[in-house]
């Protein structure tokens, strides 16, 4: 399977609703994100630890938390 969504403004990529409950992605949630050599892909799948803090994510650099837009913005 896979979607096309564009990054917007501040390097976010919004994620529709209906695409995070098909994907099994909540609110806080740890993602795995990797590029694909090959292309301008993006894949991404949840992390083994949920558990990480924000500090820790930022410092793996490849890790991003799911979070609201209407919040975070």
């Amino acid at each position: 399977m896979s979607y096309t969504v564009k990054i917007i403004q501040g390097n976010l990529l919004p994620l529709p609703d209906t695409l995070c409950a098909e994907l099994g992605f909540a609110v806080g949630d740890i993602l795995v994100c990797e590029r694909d050599k090959d292309c301008s892909a993006i894949r991404m799948q949840k992390h083994a630890d949920q558990t990480l803090t924000d500090e820790q994510i930022a410092s793996a650099g490849n890790l991003s938390r799911v979070i609201s837009l209407t919040l975070g913005e």
